[in-house]
């Protein structure tokens, strides 16, 4: 009897034994679950913190390169801006010295120093061809020409200047001109001719007298003749 009380005691003993160690291990895997949840919320915090860290700096990033853009942008103009300005500068100074050209040379005409205003006439030409006066020195360099003499390049120059010039104010001019070196060249018919289209086209110009005159004269001249 003693013997088997003695082993249901130690039954019970071991089966309370294995009721404990069976609730310590239950706790265990319950803290290990507790555990692993709090791990895992951590790292789902960080994620989304890292997450968060990468949006901002993709938003810095773009704002970066639209500030660079609009930087460049604003570089671009000034250049542009820069070289308007030099581009304006140089027009200006070229203005300049095509106007200091061209008076420079009615004023060696009118001193009679044709050289010096051939020239200075011819210099403006190569140079400031595409200026405001460019046909007026074209004008001005036919008289010198003709002043020197020199009435073979008088004529092309007035010539070239009708065909180039057919509206400027001087171009009624240019045709009594024209005309006067004609008679130079003893080409009296031609003469005859261009005064007389200067008397139809410009019947109320300044010069109207005096290219009747000369074309009576040329008439007369040639009736005796």
């Amino acid at each position: 009897m003693r013997k088997f009380f003695v082993l249901s005691f130690s039954s019970v003993m071991i089966f309370i034994s294995s009721a404990v160690q069976a609730d310590e291990v239950s706790v265990d895997v319950d803290a290990a679950i507790l555990s692993m949840h709090q791990e895992i919320n951590y790292l789902v915090n960080e994620n989304n913190i890292l997450k968060n860290q990468i949006e901002l700096l993709q938003e810095a990033q773009k704002v970066s390169s639209q500030q660079i853009e609009e930087l460049f942008k604003i570089l671009e103009v000034g250049a542009t801006n820069k070289i308007i300005e030099e581009v304006i500068v140089t027009q200006k100074e070229n203005e300049d010295k095509a106007s200091t050209l061209y008076a420079d040379g009615r004023k060696q005409l009118i001193f009679g120093a044709h050289d010096a205003a051939i020239a200075l006439f011819n210099d403006y030409l190569a140079r400031y061809s595409d200026y405001k006066n460019a046909a007026d020195a074209q004008y001005w360099l036919g008289r010198a020409f003709y002043a020197k003499e020199s009435y073979d390049e008088a004529k092309a120059v007035f010539v070239q200047f009708q065909q180039e010039n057919p509206l400027h104010p001087k171009y009624a001019n240019s045709m009594y001109e024209l005309a006067q070196t004609l008679v130079e060249l003893a080409e009296i018919e031609a003469a005859k001719m261009m005064l007389s289209e200067m008397l139809d086209k410009f019947p109320t110009h300044s010069l109207h007298i005096k290219a009747e005159s000369k074309l009576k004269e040329l008439q007369a001249l040639t009736s005796e003749s």
